[in-house]
């Protein structure tokens, strides 16, 4: 189970947001989870802050508001972050057929019924990675959330890196030494001076190379070989066994 439950309330009513958060700690207490819930009363208000930080797991999203509605942010949200569980507050069902195209957990019916929200937020927890380790770049303007589980390799060329995940190619300006720290030392290996590879990932290893599970073919140089065999070795081993202790 995550340690914290990040979830958003995007509501133009103060009195609904409020009663949305009443519930949400509510649920919270009986559930033993910790929470952070932040309230935005528009649709522009939020996505700003999600362009800059995606660490949201839950969003409560009304659909009729001002300016942006919830169904338009939703779509907007959804080209970029497939992580968060998107739940819709309306007052009207007519938009029900929506949340199919936005892969929203459910469609809450004003007024809200506080067992039905738990019921959701209880699906939207089963649904969030457990202790997820993620990366945020920075292309193209933009801010993108990573799940570490799904990077494949990353590639440097001189002061840049290619990030390559099971859907997507990421081209960032960054050294490869310093991404190399933010990643979990004990899923991936500097198989290579140009090279790290998520080891979920590696197939098999050979003396100068090292071929995925999708395909692709990674070098190895020899000065990294013994380290990136005994890494993928250690990786697959059963807890608590060290299969190099003397």
């Amino acid at each position: 189970m995550p340690n914290t439950i990040n979830i958003a309330i995007v509501d133009d009513e103060k009195m609904q947001v409020e009663l949305l958060k009443k519930y949400v700690e509510n649920w919270a207490d009986k559930r033993d989870i910790k929470t952070i819930t932040e309230a935005f009363y528009n649709g522009e208000s939020f996505e700003f802050s999600w362009s800059v930080d995606k660490r949201y797991d839950v969003l409560l999203l009304d659909i009729e508001m001002p300016g942006i509605n919830g169904v338009e942010l939703a779509k907007k949200i959804r080209k970029e972050d497939n992580l968060i569980n998107i739940i819709f507050i309306t007052a009207i069902p007519d938009y029900i057929g929506e949340g199919y195209d936005v892969e929203a957990i459910n469609y809450l019916i004003k007024p809200i019924d506080e067992n039905k929200l738990y019921e959701c937020l209880d699906r939207a927890l089963q649904k969030t990675p457990k202790e997820e380790k993620i990366i945020l770049i920075e292309e193209q303007g933009g801010i993108h959330r990573i799940v570490q589980d799904d990077i494949l390799y990353i590639e440097s060329f001189g002061h840049n890196v290619e990030i390559n995940t099971t859907d997507d190619k990421y081209f960032i300006r960054k050294n490869i030494g310093a991404i190399e720290k933010e990643l979990d030392e004990n899923s991936f290996v500097r198989c290579h001076r140009s090279y790290i590879v998520n080891l979920k990932h590696i197939n098999k290893i050979g003396k100068d190379e090292l071929k995925l599970d999708k395909g692709e073919t990674i070098p190895v140089s020899r000065r990294q070989y013994a380290n990136t065999n005994k890494a993928f070795i250690r990786y697959y081993s059963a807890p608590g066994t060290d299969l190099f202790a003397p």
